[in-house]
């Protein structure tokens, strides 16, 4: 692929899709890495952990409503404005001292922000060719994670001299996060009928569940990732109650998981262009079942810093796996109904796998949740050959 030969307008969607990843990547770096280990040093339960580690999945419950262009703006103002005001809801952080308003404010952002994500994938559907999406996606997503790296490294150090420095930090992140939504004010959606709809319903979500090939990936996906939610808020229950991590420490392994993000990148966005869904899935499942397993055997922070790497090299391909699966089975005008649908089940996953984690650590510890969680990642590797026919 030759960046040249490409249609003006893809050229042109991916200008500003750049500019908005490698912003995004700051916004994403002085944050993400953050949110549930700055939660339990001020005093987070284990049940506001759970909430926080389940709050994104939550709200996505909420985008299946917004699967239609109900205001009749298009696609492209619901990734935009949304996004802004999602964001700019951390600057509240600014006044925040405790763990329960620490979490409602992240609730709260996590909510607003849930809005975008169908008419992204529809944008991305529209505006990217098929047999180029991967890698356009991909090379989008090496310019957030060279962005998030360089981010996550500053705000660990800030954040080491005082935990409560998040005050500052995540609020300095709301304005580059609302910068990089502003950026898809620029991008026309081709072909694009500005019509007032509906409020998507949940005929909306049983729609696509009717489509055996989506169906049988849901099913596969859902249980390899209800095994890695169960373990994920555990994880900063674990490092820091008994590993005892430092806030600069967690700014290394943010960067170390956006470091294995970008060459995952790279990695994913070609094997997905060049090879069968269900080929890739098992390759993916059996990278990331080292995660949990890494956890069940050893507290050494070295050794966890690989597990922060083998997270980040995976979740590069679940992002791209979704959107690529979706707009390969989905027609132009189904794609956001498949993507709410899909986001909608991995928000009942997200609602319930956490505080079942939580709630077996409570009573059997943590080898006990990582050593589900691992199993559920092999179950799924073991199906996918079977199960997926793409």
């Amino acid at each position: 692929m030759r960046f040249n030969d490409l249609p003006a307008h893809v050229r042109h969607t991916f200008y500003y899709d750049l500019r908005s990843g490698l912003l995004i990547g700051v916004f994403g770096g002085l944050l993400m890495p953050f949110i549930p280990i700055i939660g339990r040093k001020i005093g987070a339960s284990d049940f506001q952990v759970a909430l926080l580690a389940a709050s994104p999945y939550i709200a996505n419950t909420f985008t299946l409503l917004w699967t239609e262009d109900v205001f009749g703006r298009g696609r492209v103002w619901y990734v935009v404005w949304p996004g802004v005001l999602g964001r700019l809801i951390l600057l509240g952080m600014f006044y925040v001292t405790a763990p329960l308003w620490y979490t409602v404010v992240i609730f709260a952002y996590m909510i607003v922000t849930a809005i975008p994500f169908p008419s992204y994938a529809s944008i991305m559907k529209t505006n990217y060719p098929d047999e180029h999406r991967g890698k356009l996606m991909a090379y989008v997503r090496v310019g957030i994670a060279v962005s998030w790296v360089a981010a996550s490294a500053l705000a660990g150090w800030v954040l080491e001299k005082d935990t409560y420095n998040f005050r500052y930090i995540f609020p300095v992140a709301a304005v580059f996060g609302a910068l990089s939504a502003l950026q898809f004010r620029s991008i026309r959606v081709r072909r694009e009928k500005r019509e007032r709809e509906p409020f998507a319903g949940p005929g909306h979500l049983l729609r696509p569940l009717k489509d055996g090939a989506f169906l049988r990936f849901v099913t596969v996906y859902s249980l390899f990732e209800f095994g890695l939610l169960m373990a994920l808020p555990v994880f900063p229950l674990v490092l820091v109650d008994e590993v005892g991590i430092s806030n600069l420490a967690t700014g290394v392994y943010g960067s170390v998981f956006s470091s294995m993000w970008l060459l995952g990148f790279f990695f994913w966005g070609r094997q997905l262009d060049a090879h069968r869904v269900k080929r890739v899935l098992v390759l993916i499942f059996a990278i990331a079942s080292a995660t949990p397993l890494l956890y069940l055997f050893t507290r050494d922070v070295y050794a966890l810093g690989v597990a922060q790497a083998t997270a980040g090299f995976t979740f590069a391909a679940l992002e791209l796996t979704n959107y690529v699966v979706i707009t390969r089975i989905a027609s132009e005008g189904e794609v956001a109904r498949y993507t709410a649908a899909n986001i909608a089940i991995g928000g009942i996953r997200g609602a319930t796998a956490p505080f079942l984690g939580t709630a077996l650590f409570a009573v059997a510890g943590g080898g006990a949740v990582f050593g589900v969680s691992f199993a559920m990642c092999v179950g799924a590797l073991l199906l996918a050959p079977a199960m997926v026919r793409m």
